[in-house]
């Protein structure tokens, strides 16, 4: 990456980080306070990540690096399934007030966040819900650069699946500063730079996807 892309990179970041610090003193740790519509919907993306991890791992133990963890909700799906005794957790995300409000969380005790846009080392599986939708910019090439970036700099790190949703529609566009891509697209770019990639549809979440990549033994 160039010195310039980096500078424009960083930038992308901490702009993002304040949207999210002004959010989250609105609304807290609710999902509105990360920008989702509702709980439903959240958590439905949040489940459908976990079960396609679940159907690869089988009964196996495994690390899942979350990346963009918001408030941890993740975290707290993982144990109300009772799961927390099998997965080693990471949260990371840029945002230095919802890392810290993570860390404070009694109910997330010994539990790892750090801040940090991917992991610190290798992990079976890195997981991404919703964290490249809201952009601070409506320039597409550039959050589609930002895009790729970030997922490069993931893969590297996942030993077995790196699986991620994002919005679709049939022509890209960024709208009240969401960023929808199309299918086409995005697949492309994930088989150029990944591998082969399976693409999953909720009938319950109209414009989303959720894109699992094997890594390869």
């Amino acid at each position: 990456m160039t010195f310039i892309k980096s500078l424009i990179h960083k930038l992308l970041n901490k702009q993002i980080s304040n949207i999210y610090n002004k959010r989250f003193d609105n609304y807290d740790n609710t999902p509105k306070g990360v920008f989702w519509n509702s709980k439903l919907s959240q958590d439905l993306r949040l489940n459908i990540i976990l079960d396609k991890i679940l159907q690869n791992a089988k009964n196996d133990e495994f690390s899942i690096a979350d990346i963009g963890c918001g408030y941890g909700r993740l975290y707290e799906i993982i144990r109300e399934r009772k799961l927390d005794g099998k997965v080693q957790y990471h949260g990371f995300d840029i945002n230095r007030k919802l890392i810290s409000f993570c860390k404070n969380n009694k109910d997330f005790e010994n539990i790892k966040f750090s801040i940090n846009a991917f992991p610190f080392n290798k992990t079976d599986y890195v997981v991404m819900s919703g964290t490249y939708n809201l952009t601070p910019t409506n320039n597409i090439p550039l959050w589609e650069d930002y895009i790729i970036k970030n997922l490069i700099s993931n893969w590297k790190l996942v030993q077995k699946a790196m699986i991620f949703n994002c919005l679709i529609k049939e022509k890209k566009q960024i709208n009240k500063a969401l960023y929808y891509t199309e299918l086409s697209w995005i697949k492309n770019i994930c088989e150029d730079n990944f591998g082969k990639i399976q693409v999953f549809k909720n009938q319950l979440l109209k414009d989303d996807v959720t894109i699992v990549i094997k890594k390869l033994a």
